[in-house]
């Protein structure tokens, strides 16, 4: 196997980078060859971390741009029962016991559609209208739960 042509001159410099601890590969290189990291400065508390994500040199930009709208399916929402129609949803996946919720899910939803529909500014359409449609397939799910409780012992009982 064919040395790498840096390989021998690693061990004459003795310089190591502070970031990554790689050998310097010329006794007057400025920069790290992996990391990127200037040579001649100290260690700094992130260098370890920049140097995995090869961050070294480049400026951490931060955006100001509050003038952003909010891109959640669930930003805007005043609608405090179309809130407590999605925690009844939560409380229903819940094995087994949660099938006592899915009939709560569906009439406070069906109440949120309605406050959402009288006061549209208050937003919370979508969320009720996800929290119903979605309580029919915990149904689904726990009624399958359920049927599988009452199946079970039959068919340990046929063995």
């Amino acid at each position: 196997m064919k040395a790498r042509p840096y390989e021998n001159k690693t061990r004459e410099t003795g310089r190591k980078c502070p970031a990554c601890g790689a050998d310097a590969v010329r006794a007057a290189a400025a920069f790290c060859l992996i990391c990127g990291k200037d040579l001649g400065e100290d260690y700094q508390p992130l260098d370890t971390l920049r140097s995995s994500y090869r961050l070294q040199g480049r400026a951490f930009l931060i955006e100001n741009n509050k003038s952003e709208e909010p891109r959640d399916l669930f930003a805007v929402n005043r609608n405090t029962v179309s809130e407590m129609a999605w925690a009844c949803f939560v409380y229903s996946l819940v094995p087994y016991l949660g099938i006592l919720f899915v009939p709560f899910t569906i009439l406070i939803g069906t109440a949120g559609v309605g406050v959402f529909l009288r006061r549209p500014a208050l937003g919370g359409g979508k969320l009720a209208g996800v929290s119903i449609g979605l309580s029919f397939v915990v149904f689904g799910a726990q009624i399958f739960l359920w049927w599988l409780l009452y199946i079970i012992p039959e068919l340990a009982g046929r063995v």
